[in-house]
C-alpha cells in the first residue's frame, strides 16, 4: 500500500523523566518533529522540568519511500544556545499497525 499523500497525525502529549540539563532552575523543554524537509516545533513548556506537557497536534503529508520520523527534545535557553536533551527515531511502517503509539527515548 502506498503512503504517498496520506496525512500522518502526530500528537505530542508530553515527556516523562527527561534528562535534566539545568543546575539552578527548572528546564524549559520543547520538541521538534522532523520528517523529510518538514520540521515542526512545539511551544516551549516554561518550567516544564523533567515531565513537561504539550498536547499539540501536527499533520504531516507522507512521502513514499520516506518512512522515518525523528523526534528531538531541547531545553530552551535565553542567553546560551539551547541544550539537547534527547532524541529517538520512529519507523512509520510500525504506525500502520497502531492508532496510538507512545515513543520512549
Amino acid at each position: 500500500m502506498s503512503i504517498q499523500g496520506l496525512l500522518l497525525e502526530v500528537r505530542v502529549t508530553g515527556c516523562r523523566k527527561l534528562r535534566d540539563t539545568e543546575f539552578f532552575s527548572r528546564q524549559d523543554p520543547y520538541v521538534i518533529v522532523e520528517y523529510a524537509n518538514t520540521k515542526l516545533r512545539t511551544r516551549t513548556c516554561t518550567d516544564g522540568g523533567r515531565n513537561p506537557s504539550f498536547d499539540e497536534k501536527f499533520h504531516i503529508p507522507l512521502i513514499e519511500g520516506l518512512r522515518e520520523l525523528s523526534i528531538n527534545v531541547w531545553n530552551s535557553n535565553t542567553i546560551n544556545t539551547d541544550d539537547f536533551i534527547g532524541s529517538c527515531r520512529f519507523v512509520l511502517y510500525d504506525a500502520a499497525h497502531f492508532s496510538h503509539y507512545t515513543v520512549t527515548a
